[in-house]
């Protein structure tokens, strides 16, 4: 009986030391995630204002070649 309870006692607690370590796991792959999502939110603004800039420079200069101030 001693040996049951003995066998037991370790079974829970090196299930529960698996689960914190399978969360931490989790924490870390959901964290890198949302960083790298933060990131490409950020690169797509920077990127679509330079691409706005550069779509009206192009309408000026075309609108340049047609008329004359």
């Amino acid at each position: 009986m001693k040996n049951i309870m003995i066998a037991f006692l370790v079974l829970c607690f090196t299930a529960s030391v698996g689960n914190t370590t399978e969360n931490n796991i989790v924490n870390k792959i959901t964290n890198h995630i949302n960083n790298e999502k933060v990131k490409i939110v950020e690169y797509q603004k920077k990127n679509w204002q330079e691409g706005k800039d550069q779509l009206a420079r192009n309408f000026n200069t075309i609108k340049s070649w047609f008329v004359k101030n």
